[in-house]
């Protein structure tokens, strides 16, 4: 299952902030040399301290176990959304106009 992973640095961490650059760059270095290939694909977002990875995992816990294993994870916050696909979202809407149609009375159209 796909997912999208919004990352944000936290505002405040404990961690001075050379130790705060430097899992930031062990993050993304891990990601460059492509260690994990359950990550199809990250987007840092330009002029902030966010991005966004698209990741292909099994289930719940496996993400959290990829999220945890990101060296910045100690500072930074996830927003997680699963990603369907456009033909799941079509037969969705074409179910909905079905139950519309079933409630709109008989001569109204």
């Amino acid at each position: 299952m796909e997912f999208v992973v919004i990352t944000r640095a936290l505002d405040s961490t404990n961690l001075p902030p050379a130790a705060s650059i430097a899992l930031a760059k062990q993050t993304f270095q891990m990601v460059a040399s492509n260690q994990d290939s359950r990550i199809k694909a990250v987007y840092p977002f330009a002029g902030e301290r966010a991005g966004v990875f698209i990741v292909d995992v099994k289930s719940g816990d496996e993400l959290q176990e990829l999220l945890g294993s990101l060296p910045f994870s100690g500072i930074t916050k996830a927003e997680i959304h699963p990603v369907g696909s456009v033909q799941s979202s079509l037969k969705s809407i074409e179910a909905a106009e079905k139950r519309l149609a079933a409630m709109t009375p008989a001569g109204v159209r």
